[in-house]
Parts: C-alpha cells; structure tokens; sequence
C-alpha cells in the first residue's frame, strides 16, 4: 500500500470523529482498493478495521444499503481472525443498519448471535439485553417504547426483575439517530438556550433532513416554532413527532398546547409561564407563586395544576398538592397530561385502595404519556 495502513486507519477515524464520514468513506475505499492482492497478518486486521469504519461511514452519511456489505465483511474477517470484540461490534453494527431499513427478521437474528457470543464470553446480562431486543423485534418493534433502567442495564417492562425500580425510564426507539442529525440538534438547543429561536430552528430542521426518521429534531422545531410564535407550523411538527416516535417526552401535550395556541385559545405568555414552570430551574416556591397567579388567569389551563402541584410537593406541602392535582384532574380531558396527573397524585395520595386506582386507570389510558403509564405499570406489581 502507497500510504501507511495505520495512517490509513488513524486519519480515518480522525474524519469520522469529525464526522466528515463522506471524506472517510473515501479514503477507506481507497485503502482497501490499494490492499486487494496484498498478503499477510497486518493486512487482514487492516481489511477487517477498515471495512468496520466504512460500513459505520456509510451508515452514519445515511447511505443505509451501501453500509451492510462492508459490515458483513468486517464480521466475517473478524470471526476468521478470532476477534471476539470486532465481532461483537460489527455485529451490533448490523443490528442498527438491518433496524435503520426496517428488516426486523435480519436485525432479530443479528442481535441473537450477538447474545451467544456474549453468553459464551460470560456476559449474560448483555446476553439477556439482545436476547429481549430480538424478542421485540420479531413480535414487531414498535416506533417508540420505554424501557425500564435499574443501574447499568436496561429492560423491557415485563423483563424488570420483581418489579422494582430503583433507577428511572427510558425511551427505545426502532432505530438509532444518524450522528450528524444529533450533531445540528445540539447545535440547535444550545440557539435556543440562548434565545435564537430562529437559527435553532433552522438547524433542527436541518438535523431531520439528514436523519428523516429522527424525531427529536422535530420534537424541538415545533418548541421552537411555539417561541416564535409560528403556532399551525408548530402543529405540523408535533404531529410529524407523533408519527415517527409515538409519546416522544411531552409531544402529546405539546401538540394539544400547540393547538390551542393556532386557534386563539391560549395567550403566548401564558404559554411561556407553563413552559418556564415545566423546564426551568426555579426555586419551588417561585414557581408555587407563578403557577397560583397564572392559574388565577386561566383557570382552564390543565398543565399548570400539574406544575402547581409538582412544585408544592417540592416543598413538602402535600395536602397542598394533592389538592392542586385533584383540580387539574377535574378538568383534564387531554391523556398525556391526564396521565401524569394520576401518576403525580396517585405518589402523594394517603389511601392505599385510591393509589392503586389510580395506577390502574394511568397504566389503562390510551394515548398517555410513556413515562407516567411505565411508572404506573410498574408500580402497581407485587414486590419481589
């Protein structure tokens, strides 16, 4: 070879870390090109690394189809040449990219012989993992779903040994985000934190040109849009959310705000006070105070009983919220925020039959929100 095949590799890694995965894919085509009829041990783990990057480059540029051959190939190089890590890698690599084209048969059996070769290196909780994700997969993965967290491992709901939780939630989705796509959508956020709501939303919605199935970039563009004011735009981008991640964080919420918004039911600040009251790092009394005077100004308003109550909890005044979220569930009708007011009250609630209830009826709701109906389906099982 012309160039040095670590050189080859070191420079390479070095665009891709920059994400520069067009200029990476190729130079690793050229090194392999320049490899073909070349001998010995080097020029093997070469071919194996390079092959690895160039399918991880092809995928990552979001040229899915053109990223299976070289990843196979990894895998097999690896496998002849007993790297039990490369095989590992490559073959959780072919997970994504079979997910990332919707062939749930390939990824299912992909993420199986990912679990007996974790099984027989002796990790068997990550053997479990693949073996739960290829169950899922077969059955038909949904777009969205949560799993549950209990300190470094994930599970799925009903794999959550005992019941307990002592760690938090998660969301799953069927496929991964391409980096590019999370590169821009950081970008973006940091634009709005320092309030460009305008350059944030244009680089959100660069973010989902380049990765079109990723929902988080649209999630952020309809908050954005709601900032500028721009409230059926912002519709449309919930709604785009809702499609591509069912229950995405707040979505469901968000898209019914939205909507009141567009329709000249809702006031712009008092958008901007739920807003601050749901996400911004205020002392809990500050917000007791803002969420009382916003309530006085639109009794209507669901979200903000929730808020109200969340921040008087904060404080240990409980009967205080278990009033406030008795309010709001008076006159919710909008599930996600339903639902977590059930949740929210049902944790604060002195009677032992009405908490169960209440789990039930979050746990039962169609359409709630992910997080709260997961903590209620968990919550309502015996321990142990």
């Amino acid at each position: 070879m012309a160039v040095g095949a670590q050189q080859v590799l070191g420079e390479a890694r070095e665009l891709m870390s920059g994400l520069r995965f067009g200029e990476a894919r190729q130079m690793l085509s050229n090194g392999l090109a320049e490899a073909r009829g070349v001998d010995g041990p080097n020029v093997g783990r070469f071919r194996a690394f390079a092959n690895g990057m160039l399918g991880e480059s092809c995928f990552q540029m979001g040229d899915t189809a053109a990223a299976l051959e070289p990843t196979t190939t990894a895998l097999r190089l690896c496998e002849e040449q007993g790297d039990q890590a490369g095989v590992v890698a490559y073959l959780e690599n072919l997970v994504e990219i079979h997910r990332y084209l919707g062939q749930s048969e390939p990824a299912a059996a992909a993420a199986e012989r990912c679990a007996g070769v974790l099984a027989a290196a002796g990790q068997a909780r990550r053997a479990a993992e693949w073996r739960g994700q290829a169950r899922v997969m077969r059955a038909g993965e949904p777009l969205n779903r949560v799993m549950a967290v209990l300190g470094d491992d994930r599970y799925e709901l009903d794999d959550l040994p005992g019941g307990q939780l002592e760690g938090g939630f998660t969301f799953q989705r069927n496929r991964v985000t391409l980096a590019p796509a999370q590169q821009r959508t950081v970008a973006g956020e940091r634009l709005g934190g320092q309030g460009r709501q305008a350059e944030a939303y244009q680089a959100f919605q660069e973010a989902a040109r380049l990765d079109p199935f990723d929902p988080h970039s649209r999630y952020l563009s309809g908050l954005a849009l709601l900032f500028l004011r721009r409230y059926a735009e912002a519709v449309t981008e919930y709604e785009a959310t809702e499609r591509l991640a069912p229950g995405w964080f707040h979505c469901r919420a968000d898209l019914w705000m939205a909507r009141e918004l567009a329709r000249g039911a809702l006031d712009h600040e008092l958008f901007v006070t739920a807003y601050q009251l749901q996400n911004a790092p205020l002392p809990p009394a500050e917000k007791v105070r803002a969420a009382a005077a916003a309530l006085v100004a639109a009794p209507g308003l669901v979200p903000l009983y929730l808020y109200h109550g969340d921040a008087l909890a904060a404080l240990g005044a409980t009967t205080e919220a278990d009033a406030a979220y008795r309010d709001g569930l008076a006159r919710a009708v909008e599930p996600d925020i339903r639902t977590r007011l059930l949740v929210a009250l049902g944790i604060v609630s002195p009677s032992a039959p009405e908490r169960a209830a209440l789990l039930d009826e979050a746990a039962g709701t169609e359409g709630g929100n992910l997080i709260a109906t997961a903590m209620a389906t968990v919550a309502r099982r015996p321990a142990g």
